[in-house]
């Protein structure tokens, strides 16, 4: 016979899944995440002493909800901390304290940017001198603009392979993910979507305004554009930088990277096991609970995600960064030790095949931003109602019996 201490847990668990069940939808991963996923926010903590001059005060402002940050809709939040003994901006604690002394630097205003809390993620990102061009970098850069507006477009997902220096190694990759995307192009088929999911709001659009289509982009470690950003790549996952290999990084929704392919790992079978996990059903809504790391982007997701998916949304200008070439379908960036070069022995941004969807098949929802999540907010608070009078019930029958 069951432990009456036992049933509760028990009644309890049967519920959580139950109502994870019902969460589930059948909308592909790549385009809930697109829709629903809010950023998470990287902190951004400044140590400094005493008061900041004209020149850093502006910016610390660039990195605030008022500054450049907030106007570019950058998922970060900043932190100040004052080492200074009448520094009244925060109180030294113990956490802050160890941080700084970590650092091991006596330079400030001194910068370190951390994943965001919920990633869970021990090292940082990053640390160095508070500067404008490193604010600048950190905020936005020409890769990430091109994967955002790529993302918009309604690619299924940007695959960003991070050179490991050998040509020969980096090309070799580059073939093999350029291949195997071709094929799941063609083999692959997206989810049909429920009905319903659509009318309780939980995609913008029908099967029909979906694509299947991922993109690639080359990336050199070398390039100094792309620091902040090739830093977080190589943090996403603990033991990353204890490589010399080329890497693959699927990057879908939002600007939420899934996770590094490595080497040999860049094969086949791996990158068809990524696509299929994109393209899947959503079988959890609820963002922690699936795998990948956001990183820093400077768009406005909620007011340019759109149910057209292959009309190009207009991003603002990228502060600090010259513009992207766009040459018969693909862009080009130089790496900075090479740009006199060849073109060829740069980073490359390689968009690979060109299809394009009709756009006849596109269509809109017919439904009502706002009554959207309205209706689904309504399922999901009359099912959790009833687990947690289903759950106390029981325990009060359980009592009640002994």
């Amino acid at each position: 016979m069951m432990k009456k201490s036992l049933r509760i847990p028990l009644i309890a668990m049967s519920v959580v899944c139950i109502a994870s069940f019902a969460l589930a939808c059948s909308v592909p991963v790549f385009r809930y995440a697109l829709e629903r996923w809010v950023n998470d926010q990287y902190e951004v903590i400044v140590f400094h002493k005493g008061k900041l001059t004209e020149e850093q005060q502006q910016i610390v402002t660039d990195l605030t909800e008022e500054g450049a940050a907030g106007k570019q809709h950058a998922n970060v939040r900043l932190t100040l901390i004052d080492l200074s003994a009448d520094g009244s901006e925060k109180p030294k604690d113990e956490e802050a304290i160890k941080l700084w002394e970590a650092q091991k630097t006596e330079t400030l205003p001194w910068m370190v940017v951390k994943y965001p809390t919920i990633a869970r993620k021990p090292v940082d990102v990053w640390a160095g001198e508070l500067t404008q061009e490193n604010t600048e970098r950190l905020l936005d850069s020409p890769a990430r603009r091109e994967i955002a507006r790529l993302l918009l477009k309604g690619e299924t997902a940007v695959w960003v392979l991070l050179e490991s220096g050998n040509k020969e190694a980096d090309d070799a990759a580059l073939k093999i993910l350029q291949i195997n995307l071709q094929l799941a192009h063609k083999e692959l088929e997206l989810p049909k979507i429920d009905e319903a999911d659509i009318e309780q709001g939980l995609v913008s659009t029908d099967e029909t305004g979906l694509k299947l289509h991922f993109s690639t982009l080359r990336l050199s470690r070398d390039n100094s554009q792309e620091k902040m950003f090739i830093e977080m790549l190589l943090g996403s996952e603990d033991d990353l930088r204890d490589f010399d290999e080329p890497m693959a990084f699927p990057v879908f929704g939002r600007g939420r990277v899934m996770y590094a392919l490595i080497g040999r790992g860049i094969n086949a079978d791996t990158i068809r096991q990524s696509c299929q996990e994109l393209i899947g059903p959503c079988t959890c809504e609820v963002k922690e609970e699936n795998p990948g790391i956001d990183i820093i982007t400077s768009v406005d997701w909620d007011e340019l995600v759109q149910p057209f998916v292959e009309i190009d949304r207009e991003l603002p200008p990228l502060p600090g960064f010259g513009g992207l070439t766009n040459v018969d379908g693909s862009t080009e960036m130089n790496n900075d030790k090479k740009s006199n070069e060849d073109s060829s022995e740069g980073s490359t941004v390689l968009v690979a095949g060109n299809e394009v969807a009709d756009e006849a098949n596109h269509s809109t929802s017919v439904f009502s931003s706002e009554m959207k999540p309205m209706i689904r907010n309504i399922i999901i608070a009359a099912g959790v109602g009833i687990g947690i009078v289903m759950v106390l019930s029981f325990a009060f029958l359980s009592n009640k019996n002994n």
